[in-house]
């Protein structure tokens, strides 16, 4: 490391900047640019990386799985882009190392990954402003694409799908209420209704509450891919 964000930065993702204030940009959380009346977080370069990584995740799975449906797509791009596996990527990569933070901040885990995240996205956006979609693409599939299994690319419980889903869109996580319990103790059958930023999505129903979850989750997911959010 060179002790120069930015350079280390550059050298870490294999892309040389025209304007390095972009990445340098990407690089500053807020609780340092508020801390040092620096201007501008990464938080807009993260907006315009999100749709950056969408756009070019879509074109992705389509080519690589031409037999697979809407649904299957739609899944395989919600375990890609959901905030676990940025935060993997970024935190592989060492992007994390290298966010400037303010001097009062408390770092944690959770806080650590949510912000590796974030860096990704706003990385890709910066790449984007700065060398056009091309470039941004070639990062996106050498770093993040290239690097997933078709494997891991499916998560198995729709529960986690439709929350990594919400996550990923800034959404309010699912609330998932029981509704009715029926049948005799040794024998119980749960129904589960979930939500999903106020609306009813899916009813579920199963001998336990994770399993009702799990089927309510599936019909929302469902329901979402074939109508939205309405």
């Amino acid at each position: 490391m060179t002790g120069d964000p930015v350079a280390d930065a550059e050298s870490l993702i294999g892309y040389r900047f025209r304007n390095r204030e972009l990445l340098r940009a990407a690089l500053i959380h807020c609780s340092f640019a508020e801390e040092r009346g620096c201007g501008e977080d990464y938080d807009r370069l993260e907006f315009l990386g999100d749709s950056v990584l969408e756009l070019v995740t879509r074109e992705y799975l389509l080519d690589e799985f031409p037999d697979d449906d809407e649904g299957d797509l739609t899944r395989r791009k919600i375990a890609i882009v959901q905030k676990k596996s940025l935060a993997a990527q970024c935190l592989r990569i060492g992007l994390d190392r290298l966010v400037l933070v303010g001097e009062g901040f408390s770092w944690s885990r959770a806080s650590r990954e949510s912000i590796a995240a974030d860096v990704m996205e706003a990385v890709i956006g910066a790449v984007y402003l700065d060398g056009g979609l091309e470039e941004s693409r070639k990062f996106i599939v050498r770093e993040i694409l290239d690097r997933v299994s078709s494997v891991e690319m499916v998560d198995p419980e729709p529960r986690n799908r439709l929350q990594e889903y919400c996550q990923a869109r800034g959404m309010d996580l699912p609330e998932y209420v029981v509704v009715n319990r029926t049948g005799p103790d040794h024998a119980p059958c749960f129904e589960v209704r979930v939500s999903v930023e106020g609306k009813d999505m899916g009813v579920g129903r199963g001998a336990t509450k994770k399993s009702a979850r799990n089927e309510a989750a599936a019909e929302a997911l469902e329901n979402i891919e074939r109508t939205g959010l309405k």
